[in-house]
């Protein structure tokens, strides 16, 4: 900014001294015959240069957000998170909420606890869809979450069995110490080609713990329905499968727990927090 300032200093010197001769004319008119667009704009020259110097000036300061990069080590743990996003999981009985909602609120704010950990994303219904790998950019994960919702897997049905597979399958490469499957669902295992014994077996050899949350009241549960239906909703009785999300969850070291409400829910997952 110095050049600029000297500049600044001479143009204003030259503006107050060094005045240049003035020419008479016997009529004003004489000078407005002769205007052009470089003549009117003549006395704000020194302003433009003034204004070309500055930003000359920034940019050879290159201005801009720096990049800087720094190693950590941290004793992380890996966890794939499979989240049932079944139609059952449109049940309301955590109004007023239904069930995927209230689930995807507390997996963000389990990942915002989780910030030396790797974590991924399984979404299933009645098949299972791969969403996001291991990762440490919980910004994305988090964005990809939000996202989530019943048409995020086309097939409907439950298959717990193919998601634990799926979701063992991408942690073989890992290198953590302790690796976990984070799994929320609703109901029993009824699709896919792998039963969820058989995945728990898999995830057990692989070294991956399995904490299973089961989610939702059992019995009679409200749903929203279409036309038709007094108040917009209609019930049905919903099934769980506790003997088996239980027995998987016993096989491979993890534990196995069950919310009926949204605080009991977040209690859970923060249980699993502690523990790991």
């Amino acid at each position: 900014l110095v050049p600029v300032a000297i500049a600044a200093a001479y143009y204003a010197y030259g503006k107050l001294y060094r005045r240049g001769a003035a020419i008479a004319v016997s009529s004003e008119k004489v000078v407005g015959r002769n205007s052009s667009f470089r003549v009117a704009t003549y006395r704000y020259l020194p302003v433009l240069r003034l204004v070309a110097a500055i930003l000359l000036v920034i940019a050879i300061a290159r201005p801009g957000r720096g990049v800087s990069s720094s190693s950590v080590r941290t004793m992380g743990v890996d966890i794939m998170i499979v989240l049932d996003v079944s139609g059952s999981m449109k049940g309301e009985d955590f109004k007023p909420k239904n069930r995927l909602s209230v689930a995807k609120d507390v997996i963000a704010e389990f990942i915002r606890r989780r910030a030396n950990d790797r974590l991924g994303l399984v979404a299933f219904a009645g098949e299972a869809h791969f969403q996001c790998p291991l990762t440490l950019e919980h910004d994305m994960l988090g964005d990809i979450i939000a996202e989530i919702d019943f048409d995020t897997v086309r097939e409907d049905g439950t298959a717990i069995g193919e998601a634990l597979a799926l979701a063992a399958a991408r942690m073989i490469d890992s290198r953590a110490k302790s690796r976990l499957v984070l799994l929320l669902t609703d109901g029993m295992n009824n699709r896919g080609s792998i039963d969820p014994e058989t995945a728990a077996a898999m995830c057990a050899e692989a070294g991956v713990k399995i904490y299973a949350v089961g989610i939702g009241k059992e019995g009679r549960v409200p749903y929203p329905a279409g036309t038709g239906f007094l108040f917009g909703r209609q019930y049905l009785y919903n099934h769980f499968d506790e003997t088996m999300l239980r027995k998987i969850s016993e096989e491979t070291g993890g534990r196995f727990y069950r919310a009926t409400s949204a605080g009991v829910l977040w209690d859970q997952v923060r249980d699993i927090d502690t523990l790991e």
